[in-house]
């Protein structure tokens, strides 16, 4: 009996030590994946990569590594959609600024808040939200709060932030009516992107008329169970599928990404991190809105 018990518990070690070392590599790792996003609104092609939930992390000094793998791409744009510092008991940033100053002296990137970002407001860190934007923006990338910027003639990127509420754990309630329309204003003619951080709100991102919305903020699920169901996210829902990849609802494209780093729940296993790259082309006829 001894004998049996010392080989299960063996086994244990060796199974709880391997799931430890893919955990630290997929932290410490990361993967490119794609999407074609095709509509009859967009006139040429465009590739965006989006990058999402660094929270601090580095992938070489000065995240070399993830800059370089970005720069072989060669995207016309870059899109961010927040959390790229950690703000909880103390403040993260060493390993963003470095990305974000390399990055924006090639292209253009625009900047949008994740939860993080906005908890700056709270002016206990070290560095208040303020502060922070105008480092960013020195850099000369775009910060979108509430706003929008035209990218092209027919191409609109906007930045919404979203409430204090909105991130509570457990949260699964729908926006407060018209909060999107208080905040941004949509031209149905043009091709909309909304950069809003969390991937909840989907229906409510969908009847406001954008196009395609981008969010992160649960990190692929922590944990991906087949079928793209993710374990747990931030905020607490369990069994999601609501938290990595593409999904349709109407005339509307969210496409989610799993992030590049992690915080509180420092795990990540079947979900790697990763860089998305999105391909905007112009609709032919005859095929289907997304590919």
């Amino acid at each position: 009996m001894k004998n049996i018990f010392s080989k299960i518990l063996g086994l244990g070690v060796v199974g709880c030590s391997a799931l430890l070392l893919r955990s630290f590599y997929e932290r410490k790792n990361f993967k490119t994946v794609q999407y074609d996003v095709i509509s009859k609104k967009i006139d040429t092609k465009k590739k965006i990569v989006f990058l999402t939930d660094l929270h601090n992390n580095s992938f070489g000094k000065n995240n070399e590594k993830l800059f370089y793998a970005i720069d072989s791409i060669s995207p016309d744009l870059i899109l961010i959609g927040g959390d790229m510092i950690t703000v909880k008991d103390k403040l993260g940033i060493e390993n963003v600024l470095p990305l974000l100053k390399r990055l924006s002296g090639r292209y253009k990137c625009i900047y949008a808040n994740g939860n993080h970002e906005q908890r700056l407001g709270e002016n206990k860190f070290g560095l208040n939200y303020l502060q922070y934007k105008q480092i960013i923006e020195g850099m000369g990338i775009v910060y979108l709060s509430n706003n929008s910027l035209d990218i092209d003639d027919n191409i609109c990127v906007h930045g919404l932030d979203l409430l204090k509420k909105y991130y509570y754990r457990r949260y699964k309630g729908g926006m407060d009516t018209g909060y999107i329309k208080e905040h941004i204003a949509i031209d149905r003619d043009k091709f909309n992107i909304l950069l809003a951080h969390s991937p909840l709100f989907i229906k409510d991102y969908e009847e406001s008329g954008v196009d395609l919305a981008l969010a992160g903020h649960f990190h692929g699920g922590t944990i991906r169970l087949p079928g793209g169901i993710g374990l747990m996210t931030p905020q607490f829902h369990f069994f999601s599928r609501l938290v990595v990849g593409m999904k349709r609802l109407g005339n509307m494209v969210q496409i989610i990404g799993a992030g590049l780093g992690t915080h509180s729940v420092n795990i990540r296993l079947n979900d790697m991190s990763e860089i998305v790259v999105i391909n905007l082309k112009p609709r032919k006829k005859n095929i289907n809105l997304v590919q």
